[in-house]
């Protein structure tokens, strides 16, 4: 399974990487306007700050400041995701695995209404994705009793290959603009 995931995921990087840039800015804001609902309802929204390749999330966390909702995003250590609240998308720098990730001197906590939004390789609709093969978001979600959404695009909605320790997140969000 694990070579089967491997090769998936390089062949879905390179998809990502070709994908029409007018798409993916069509795709980003019918994701944004969709996801809009759900953070406004949330005491606190968990997001990651996305790369070029990904759904964007840097309009929901703009959103989500402006409008006094605290942010999170996340640091990753050996193993595991710790979150930390940010004041301003500036607050963010460089880190490891070359993401943008916050400072450490605001500790995050979570709870029944705090939304997570979870990036993916692909995902099937039903709560399953394929993330990027380190496991953080599985563990992370294994521990986490708030709302869980992936975010995806819709050409990259497909049967996910699955394994016992995969955590399954609430909901999933595709662009309704598919091409």
């Amino acid at each position: 399974m694990r070579e089967i995931k491997k090769a998936l995921r390089k062949e879905l990087i390179e998809r990502r990487r070709t994908m029409d840039p007018e798409y993916k800015q069509a795709a980003d804001l019918d994701i944004f306007e969709q996801i809009k609902p759900l953070a406004d309802k949330a005491g606190a929204v968990f997001t990651y700050a996305s790369t070029d390749i990904e759904v964007d999330t840097r309009r929901l966390i703009a959103y989500c400041l402006e409008r006094g909702i605290p942010v999170a995003l996340p640091r990753s250590g050996e193993t595991e995701l710790s979150f930390y609240y940010i004041s301003k998308s500036e607050d963010l720098t460089r880190g490891r695995f070359n993401i943008d990730e916050p400072p450490t001197d605001k500790p995050a906590s979570f709870d029944k209404n705090t939304l997570c939004v979870i990036p993916a390789l692909c995902a099937d609709g039903e709560g399953c994705r394929l993330g990027y093969g380190r496991g953080y978001y599985d563990r992370f979600l294994g521990g986490f009793d708030g709302v869980g959404v992936i975010v995806c695009y819709s050409t990259f909605k497909q049967d996910v290959p699955t394994e016992p320790h995969d955590v399954k997140a609430n909901y999933t969000i595709f662009n309704r603009n598919p091409m």
